[in-house]
């Protein structure tokens, strides 16, 4: 077991002395523009306990760190450290979640002692002093966390990508470490817009999971493929496989006819799970699609995915964004 699940790391005070609201983003140049359905849904769902099952019966942690966490170092140097963290762990965890998911997935203060984890066990200072017993304390607590979510895996490459020549690779693209103490905006909407996709799929799975338990014990395979099917990839849930995206595509599809089957896949999915809207429970086509019925569906299954994350989870969920807009 990982720790005991708190989300107090996410409600922390801003500079101005308020807690930020995490059913919407913070302004920042580093997260891609929302996709106004999920927005617009996140700002009217019913948050009040009393919607909530208990006993939880879906482990709450996060299957990925939350793209906001990742930005949260004020410091160019931290955020340096938790970008490259991150784009070094992801394909190991992505791998594991999609293969063998822990069985209980990591706390936001887990997933930020590991992001702040430094490539030594024994750090010097920039003036060359031995290190101070916070700074120990904190390099520690980074490795356990390091342990407790890959094993040594990490640990055994973590010097050499942190090495003056040291890279990670990103959808096929070579970063040098160095660079992410300015990184451009755009590199780091890119790394956020993953985040929030494998976030919103590996939720999705899980919640289903639980939800349709008679589709997935009567045919697993089926089931899987049409979660999959929900996804334009051809490598089911396994996204960094394949050339970054240039435009909104699948379920964010801009054009009726593009985004049709995906819908259809989606609503055919939710169909299976308890209090289902009735305007969810008519299959389209293109004899019947239009764009204001698409608009609707969109917003109702965007509002009963939402509504009933947050009745099992007790938080919000990680939703889609919108491409990050290149010049």
């Amino acid at each position: 077991m990982l720790t005991q699940f708190s989300d107090s790391i996410e409600a922390r005070p801003t500079q101005s002395g308020e807690s930020r609201d995490k059913w919407k983003d913070p302004e920042t140049p580093f997260l891609p523009p929302p996709n106004l359905h999920w927005e617009g849904t996140m700002k009217i769902v019913i948050r009040d306990e009393s919607h909530v099952r208990t006993p939880y019966v879906i482990d709450r942690g996060y299957r990925f760190p939350k793209p906001t966490l990742l930005l949260s170092p004020k410091l160019p140097e931290r955020l340096q450290l938790y970008l490259a963290n991150w784009l070094a762990a992801c394909p190991l965890w992505i791998g594991r979640v999609d293969h063998d998911p822990p069985c209980t997935y990591p706390t936001p203060q887990l997933w930020c002692d590991f992001l702040g984890s430094v490539p030594s066990v024994q750090p010097q200072s920039s003036k060359g002093k031995e290190p101070d017993r916070k700074s120990l304390i904190a390099t520690e607590k980074g490795m356990r966390a390091m342990r407790d979510l890959f094993g040594n895996d990490l640990l055994e490459t973590q010097g050499d990508i942190f090495s003056p020549e040291g890279v990670v690779e990103f959808w096929g693209e070579q970063i040098f470490i160095a660079s992410l103490a300015t990184p451009p905006s755009l590199l780091v909407q890119k790394i956020t817009w993953e985040l929030f996709e494998l976030g919103f799929w590996y939720e999705l799975r899980d919640l289903d999971r639980y939800l349709a338990q008679g589709c997935w014990n009567n045919d697993a395979i089926s089931r899987e493929q049409l979660l999959h099917s929900i996804f334009p990839s051809e490598a089911g849930l396994v996204m960094w496989s394949e050339s970054f995206p240039s435009e909104n595509y699948g379920l964010w599809n801009n054009t009726l006819m593009g985004c049709l089957p995906y819908l259809e896949n989606f609503r055919r999915l939710l169909c299976n799970w308890d209090d289902v809207p009735p305007c969810l429970t008519t299959p389209l086509t293109s004899d019947n699609i239009t764009d204001t019925y698409s608009w609707e569906v969109r917003r109702a299954a965007a509002m009963f995915y939402i509504q009933t994350f947050f009745d099992h989870f007790s938080r919000p969920p990680i939703v889609p964004h919108l491409l990050p807009m290149q010049s």
